[in-house]
């Protein structure tokens, strides 16, 4: 029987996934939001998702790339016909695959641990196990973000005369 994870467990893989969504978003990938009830079949990119089984159970963070609707039905229409060699189905089997390896490699690139075939049933998945520590452009942008307050409030205090010790007029 499958077994929930834990809410530690499941508060680090919800933030994991957050870093995962900036990640793609950051490096120019379209980020399918996942807690929107936003209609599947006007979405399209990287989906990133939240299993709450434990680990042993199947559970982790996950991305797969939702392929556009139309190449998406076509190549399911095929496959229910029974038309294996549609081409249809080849190219929504090679989109898959390119943007699998893609992803793969822009997380790879940016410190996480990826795993793929986890899943027989999902066979374009990745699980992404976890991240390494280091700087990364997060630490960029809050540094740039401080930086820019400052400035702001430096610039304020020159034009206030009371910030510089003045009388109002």
């Amino acid at each position: 029987m499958p077994t929930p994870a834990d809410a530690d467990v499941l508060a680090r893989r919800a933030a994991l996934a957050r870093a995962v969504n900036e990640e793609l978003a950051v490096a120019g990938l379209p980020v399918v939001p996942n807690d929107t009830g936003l209609d599947r079949s006007v979405a399209v990119g990287a989906l990133v998702s939240v299993d709450p089984l434990d680990d042993e159970s199947g559970g982790g963070v996950f991305v797969e790339w939702v392929t556009h609707f139309v190449l998406a039905s076509a190549a399911m229409d095929a496959l229910s016909e029974g038309r294996e060699g549609d081409p249809s189905l080849h190219l929504a089997g090679t989109v898959a695959s390119a943007m699998q390896d893609a992803i793969a490699e822009i997380l790879s690139a940016a410190g996480y641990t990826v795993a793929k075939d986890v899943n027989d049933m999902a066979p374009f998945q990745l699980q992404v196990k976890s991240r390494q520590s280091g700087l990364s452009w997060r630490d960029w942008l809050d540094a740039q973000t401080a930086r820019r307050e400052e400035a702001l409030r430096e610039t304020a205090n020159n034009r206030t005369p009371h910030a510089r010790g003045e009388p109002p007029s």
